[in-house]
């Protein structure tokens, strides 16, 4: 049996992609409208992504593939594009096109907001033994603590170091707190900052700005053991969940 593999929902007059394969070998595109809006799609046997005999979802190296192939198609569209999930199958054109009309107002206010722009995602990354050294170094508390372990008693200090572990964990747990809070509102300057963990839809033109806020914040970071890395841009993945779970 066939279904329609869906890849994105676009403006209803978007160019079909070129120069990129579809999901499955062989397969082409078209576009299902609905009003305004429409749905990118492939005409794709069932069998390879639902459960059956002929499934292929237990294949790691199949599902890599395909889930890159998904995202080449996704990221060759021109304009505004709200990516659907990996693996999203409609029965037809007529089940597909209601599903769009009945979020069409939702779905051409998303496609408006989008238009434009990419999403990044700011990572950070501790490396464990030189955050302890930097901290050790700037935390009052914990270099007194050291202090106090160095003129005691061997029990005491035995105390004290177990104090002090405590207050490193406390210590490196508040500041990457703080640094994220501190990366967020970074990512808002240049960007409209979505609830997924330190991820931003961000317009291109302000994309310098925002690498080179990102990559001046990773240089100050860097010595005290924390790395600050921007992923991206690609396709507003995070923002067209968000979207499409309210539509």
């Amino acid at each position: 049996m066939e279904a329609l593999y869906a890849y994105a929902v676009v403006s209803a007059d978007a160019a079909l992609p070129r120069d990129v394969d579809a999901i499955l070998p062989g397969a082409g595109f078209a576009l299902v409208q609905a009003g305004g809006c429409a749905a990118l799609v492939s005409l794709v046997a069932r069998e390879p992504f639902e459960a059956g005999p002929g499934c292929r979802g237990d294949d790691p190296a199949w599902v890599a593939a395909r889930a890159a192939a998904h995202h080449a198609v996704v990221a060759a569209l021109p304009g505004a594009v709200l990516p659907l999930a990996f693996g999203a199958l409609f029965s037809g054109a007529a089940p597909l096109a209601a599903w769009l009309a009945a979020r069409e107002a939702a779905l051409m206010a998303a496609l408006a907001q989008v238009e434009g722009c990419a999403e990044c995602t700011a990572k950070l990354e501790e490396d464990p033994a030189r955050h302890a050294a930097w901290l050790d170094e700037h935390d009052e508390n914990l270099r007194d603590l050291a202090r106090r372990a160095r003129d005691a008693t061997a029990g005491t200090a035995f105390l004290l170091a177990r104090t002090r572990e405590k207050r490193m964990a406390e210590a490196r747990a508040a500041r990457a707190t703080m640094l994220a809070r501190d990366v967020a509102a970074r990512l808002g300057r240049h960007a409209h900052v979505m609830p997924e963990a330190l991820t931003a839809l961000v317009r291109r033109a302000d994309l310098p700005a925002l690498m080179d806020d990102v990559a001046a914040t990773a240089s100050d970071l860097a010595e005290s053991g924390i790395a600050l890395r921007l992923v991206g841009p690609w396709p507003p993945y995070a923002f067209a969940r968000a979207a499409l779970s309210h539509a």
